[in-house]
């Protein structure tokens, strides 16, 4: 009994085991393991590479290829998987084909289980030679509500033959959905959707930049007015991704996307300050209330800080709860919806500022904040400023009472040279400079450049006090200039400053900050001309030193310049409040009224880096000025009385147009002009605006001219120092003249110019090396009397 008992144990136990074996125990349940699996085992790519090894537990991939197909081996864990490849079903078991159509293409796997349980994996196909710009950064100033506030900064693409411009765009739709209709686009249509089209449905679109040299990290700024590339609706309440492109002769040929999105909050706006006096509670703001029914409070407070990266850090991601603390503390006052009519709400009896301060000898922004139950959104500041500062007093004679101006060409920023001037021409030790940043896209923006560091890039504040100065900031900008510029506090600041210095940027901006809509000067300019005509110093770089001309011109390119042969008007009144005004031709050289700080002179900058010989030539005829100066970046031209002396890095050039004939503006097919003449000058060299005389620095000399065949430059009014390198190697030739032809589209006029040598033409050379690497192969030489040709052939 108990042998047979014992045998029917022992098989029971042996039965159980096998089931065990067969069908292990998961979360309680005997089941195979391939039933509710949807993970790929392998995925191989047969004609590409697949970026990183492959993992079951990673879910997106980038693929290279240079096939029109793209063959996987897709491999699932589970053998009764149903494998779909951007939403068809495919027989996983044969070599799958997935057509590449564009250069760009996203390719979803799904893999799914006979229940439907779902996961996906995410190929990002890439065809071809990589024409992807690089490091696409996006930067913002201002408080971001508009999109010229916006900057993108890239590096060029790994691949730039065939590259003809860059492109700039934003849109709320995704990645793929705007590369798709940007790839379909032809290059008549993409004309079409520029920002420098004056009509038409798809105007506004895409900021187009032709100069390749901006691909340098540095932000390009989105147009004023520009929209949604796919909407075409203006930026709003919401999140945007902003994206670069490099365009071919065909058609768009690669795109990146920025590395992080714009997103909008809701915000009041029109915050007015009212009020006088040195007590918080004697102020009070009105503003419109956002619409947005997300609102539900708004919260009034003031600091001596900018909004943008002072301000919103320390009340972003806060609640009605904490912003209720702030109020506790005085720090702020909630208000609700119905206490934010169309009377005037003031600050509570002595409120402090958002930091938590009392109020005292200072400049303070009033703010307005929306505020929804979760959290704080959008904030606005007022343009008018609480003022408890005493009135400054003007200075009387700086120095020796004669002043000084001292335009350099931009990219200043590691010129010791240039700085070093400025405050040896102001004869103090440690001189106060006010800063005039006029030229940013607002108040805002030229408040951060000011006060805070942005990346590599200090401060304003703190590079001039490295440099030796008092910095002073001038909070004068296109949305501010009605009150900054009118306003006695920050005329008499002005006045009691030894330097004024003109920033970079726009410089039409400059203009509309400093200038009446007929070009006459308010009262910030008279202060200007007041530190100049009392013996201090204006300097001024890029931008800065573009507006000292009256009038000034800008934003043409050479050639363009050149075929157009016709230099646009347009008024201080025409510059826009936001954004930039542009010329009615595309890159055509338009004139405005500028400044007057340079007489009879007409400055251009970033010289013959972004080879401007030919837009200066123009733009002298019909400006109607005789002498034009090129300033070369990290260059400048001193000027004092009628002595300019060259500081800086790389060269200044003098055209001399008192003796040349010009052709008829507008003349066609193209610009021509005879007998201009040319003086190149490196740091040292002086020159004389009357005599026209060049005297070299002493460490160079005249040298023995060469048999070598001058430099002859494919893109003289393009290519960067392409028009140095053909002077100085016709100077120093035994040639005694030069012609290079210049030539754009095959339906473009050609251009020959032409370089002659006359009896007092001499070139000098130090031993000195050129900073710019297109320069390596040059010692920084002096030129005189150069007779410059240009015609049409």
């Amino acid at each position: 009994m108990l042998r047979k008992q014992w045998k029917r144990l022992t098989k029971m136990l042996a039965v159980l085991l096998c089931g065990a074996l067969l069908f292990p125990a998961t979360s309680g349940y005997a089941k195979p393991s391939h039933v509710h699996n949807t993970d790929l085992k392998e995925l191989i790519v047969l004609n590409g590479h697949l970026e990183g090894e492959f993992s079951t537990e990673v879910k997106e991939y980038t693929v290279k290829t240079n096939d029109e197909k793209l063959l996987l081996s897709i491999t699932p864990v589970a053998v009764n998987a149903k494998v779909a490849v951007n939403g068809k079903r495919v027989n996983h078991r044969k070599v799958v084909k997935v057509e590449v159509p564009s250069s760009k293409v996203r390719v979803k796997i799904d893999v799914a289980t006979p229940k439907g349980i779902k996961d996906t994996y995410t190929l990002f196909v890439e065809k071809g030679p990589d024409y992807d710009l690089k490091d696409v950064t996006l930067f913002q100033n201002g408080d971001g509500s508009v999109i010229e506030d916006y900057q993108l900064g890239f590096q060029k693409a790994e691949v730039m033959e065939g590259v003809k411009a860059y492109l700039m765009f934003y849109s709320k739709k995704d990645f793929y959905e705007v590369w798709d209709y940007m790839n379909r686009l032809t290059p008549e249509q993409i004309e079409q959707h520029l920002t420098s089209r004056e009509e038409g449905e798809n105007k506004d679109k895409i900021y187009k930049i032709s100069n390749l040299s901006y691909a340098d990290g540095v932000g390009n700024t989105f147009r004023s007015g520009q929209v949604d590339v796919i909407t075409g609706k203006p930026l709003n309440v919401g999140d945007y991704h902003a994206y670069a492109a490099t365009l071919g002769e065909d058609g768009v040929l690669g795109m990146t996307e920025a590395d992080r999105t714009i997103s909008i909050n809701p915000y009041p706006t029109n915050v007015e300050l009212l009020g006088s006096g040195g007590k918080i509670e004697n102020y009070s703001v009105t503003f419109k209330q956002a619409d947005d029914e997300k609102v539900t409070h708004y919260f009034l407070f003031y600091s001596s800080k900018g909004l943008t990266k002072l301000v919103e850090p320390i009340i972003s991601g806060e609640n009605v709860e904490s912003l209720e603390k702030l109020e506790r503390d005085n720090r702020g006052k909630l208000l609700s919806l119905n206490e934010t009519g169309n009377e005037p709400v003031s600050f509570a009896p002595n409120q402090k500022t958002i930091e938590g301060d009392t109020l005292s000898n200072g400049l303070y922004y009033a703010y307005v904040t929306a505020v929804s139950e979760e959290k704080v959104l959008g904030s606005s500041k007022s343009i008018k400023m609480i003022n408890t500062n005493s009135m400054p007093v003007p200075l009387e004679t700086i120095g020796d009472g004669v002043g000084t101006v001292l335009p350099a060409g931009g990219s200043t920023g590691d010129t010791d040279a240039y700085f070093n001037a400025i405050r040896e021409a102001a004869g103090v030790e440690r001189p106060r400079i006010a800063i005039f940043n006029s030229s940013r896209d607002s108040v805002d923006v030229a408040y951060d450049h000011f006060h805070l560091d942005d990346g590599p890039y200090l401060a304003l504040e703190t590079e001039f006090r490295n440099r030796g100065f008092e910095p002073v900031y001038i909070p004068l900008a296109v949305d501010t200039f009605d009150f900054v510029a009118n306003n006695e506090y920050f005329v008499n600041l002005v006045k009691s400053s030894h330097v004024v210095m003109l920033q970079g940027g726009d410089q039409m901006k400059h203009a509309r900050s400093l200038l009446e809509d007929e070009g006459t000067a308010t009262p910030l300019m008279d202060a200007i001309r007041f530190v100049y005509n009392n013996g201090g110093v204006v300097a001024g770089t890029s931008a800065g030193a573009h507006v000292m001309s009256n009038p000034m011109f800008g934003v043409g390119r050479s050639f363009e310049a050149l075929v157009i042969n016709d230099t646009e008007l347009k008024t201080v009144a025409d510059v826009p409040l936001t954004g930039f005004l542009d010329p009615t031709l595309k890159d055509n050289n338009f004139q405005i009224p500028g400044l007057g700080l340079v007489e009879n002179i007409l400055t251009d900058t970033h010289f013959d880096m972004r080879g401007r010989l030919g837009r200066l030539l123009v733009a002298m005829r019909d400006t109607g000025h005789e002498i034009g100066v090129g300033l070369d970046e990290g260059t400048a031209l001193e000027v004092k009385g009628d002595i300019g002396k060259v500081v800086g890095e790389n060269g200044v050039w003098i055209l001399d147009a008192s003796g040349a004939t010009f052709n008829e503006q507008g003349t066609s097919p193209g610009f021509e002009v005879d007998n201009v003449i040319v003086h190149y000058l490196t740091e040292g060299d002086i020159f004389n605006m009357v005599t026209k005389e060049v005297i070299p620095a002493g460490n160079k000399k005249e040298v023995d001219r060469s048999d070598a065949t001058p430099y002859q430059s494919p893109n003289l009014f393009s290519g960067e120092y392409e028009s140095t390198k053909s002077l100085l190697s016709f100077a120093k030739s035994t040639e005694t003249e030069q012609v290079t032809t210049v030539k754009g589209d095959a339906s473009d006029p050609v251009f020959a110019l032409q370089w002659e040598k006359g009896d007092i033409s001499k070139y000098y050379q130090s031993d000195v090396d050129y900073e710019p690497k297109a320069l390596a192969s040059y010692k920084k030489g002096t030129v005189t009397n150069i007779r410059l040709s240009l015609w049409v052939e």
